[in-house]
């Protein structure tokens, strides 16, 4: 709710098992910074920083993920839609601690390339990119890694690099659930 009092956005959930973190709707959203342990990746000529909204969930709950791409002047990385001979930008975690996830990219600018006689979705100089991951139910209470893959090719107005995917870990602690209160138990204040 804004402070005039204007609801701006609902959730709506699968079921009652799926809760949705208050740092995810922070970093979704609103646009807070996520709080959670980054890994750094550096390919070539880019720069990305992947960032979940917390570094500690509880099964089944849906946090939020940024990723910070900085990209060296000159380059850029590509978009979707995109023809089959290019390899689109994509972050995609592995299911060993996530059930479901989305990403929302900003939209690429369109760029004209002659030389191909093509237009193509490019990211260039730096984007933020914001995503949602569900942590899978059933995970035991411990310290685990969110594995994941970046894919992206990068290239110039004169050359493409070979298309490249970086693999990354960041680690999650999975917390356990809080426990109901007992039957029968009263709180009084002192």
């Amino acid at each position: 709710m804004s402070p005039d009092g204007v609801i701006q956005a609902k959730y709506f959930l699968p079921d009652y098992q799926t809760r949705v973190a208050s740092s995810e709707i922070l970093v979704n959203e609103l646009g807070a910074d996520p709080s959670g342990k980054s890994v750094s990746l550096t390919a070539g000529d880019i720069r990305i920083m992947i960032t979940p909204s917390m570094d500690h969930a509880v099964a089944g709950q849906e946090i939020g993920v940024v990723a910070d791409f900085s990209i060296a002047k000159g380059w850029h990385i590509y978009g979707q839609p995109l023809p089959t001979s290019y390899t689109p930008t994509a972050i995609v975690f592995d299911s060993d601690c996530v059930a479901k996830q989305s990403f929302a990219y900003p939209d690429p600018q369109k760029v004209a390339f002659p030389e191909l006689g093509e237009t193509l979705p490019v990211y260039a100089g730096s984007f933020r990119a914001k995503g949602r991951i569900l942590v899978r139910s059933g995970l035991k209470p411990g310290d685990y890694k969110l594995k994941g893959t970046l894919s992206f090719q990068e290239c110039s107005d004169q050359i493409c690099k070979i298309p490249q995917s970086v693999t990354f870990e960041i680690p999650l602690r999975v917390d356990p659930m809080a426990s109901a209160a007992p039957k029968g138990s009263t709180s009084t204040g002192s």
